[in-house]
């Protein structure tokens, strides 16, 4: 077998930056404290700012010339976009997966989907979030389309910021575990219309959700 591949450090570092990002501890829109982080890190500015334009290359992060380096914010439209470019992308990955599943695969989506849930009976919005990210990970690569993996795994980051707001909403989650139960009921029965009918409308929820709740941060948006 092979070792496992070390992470250079700028690859460590873009790890840890995202980390900091989709945990809400760099918020949208918050200015980055290049000196503050390198110091935290423990790294110098090079690789930091290696890591930086990898982001920037992604949409998570915007370099203002003369101003510095922001966590990316989102307008309205480009959420509301961002969330109908998921929904196909998703749902083409749920028609090329279904078939792909074994019965073993269904068992892995409902072990993923208890965690989910047993997290949120212990208010672990965290873990939750993770949980969430695997179940839509793993469809992903059941599709077998590697372009398709990768777009996701980009418009997963960016989403990411979006819905932190959304991720505050208890009842949210709660709606969006019984959504994926349904989803699991489908891919038991390897009803490939259903399956993507119900995943859309999971997205449509979350996405409607992140929208009145982003509005309601920021009304004049």
């Amino acid at each position: 077998m092979n070792a496992p591949r070390h992470l250079t450090l700028r690859e460590r570092i873009y790890e840890e930056i995202v980390r900091l990002i989709v945990s809400g501890e760099l918020p949208s829109g918050v200015s980055i404290d290049e000196k503050e982080l390198t110091e935290r890190l423990q790294v110098s500015r090079t690789p930091f700012r290696e890591a930086i334009g990898t982001l920037a290359k992604e949409g998570l992060i915007e370099i203002k010339p003369y101003r510095g380096f922001f966590v990316r914010s989102f307008t309205p439209k480009e959420i509301d976009d961002l969330y109908e470019l998921r929904k196909t992308l998703e749902c083409f990955a749920v028609e090329l997966a279904v078939p792909q599943m074994s019965d073993r695969h269904i068992a892995g989506f409902e072990h993923i989907l208890d965690e989910a849930v047993a997290a949120l009976r212990r208010g672990d919005m965290a873990t939750y979030g993770i949980r969430d990210k695997e179940f839509h990970e793993t469809i992903a690569e059941l599709s077998g389309s590697a372009p398709l993996v990768e777009t996701l795994a980009r418009l997963a980051l960016q989403i990411q910021i979006c819905r932190s707001i959304a991720n505050e909403s208890r009842d949210l989650a709660v709606r969006a575990a019984e959504e994926r139960d349904q989803i699991l009921q489908a891919f038991r029965a390897r009803d490939i219309a259903r399956a993507k009918a119900l995943m859309h409308a999971h997205i449509s929820d979350v996405q409607q959700a992140v929208m009145a709740r982003f509005q309601k941060e920021d009304p004049e948006r």
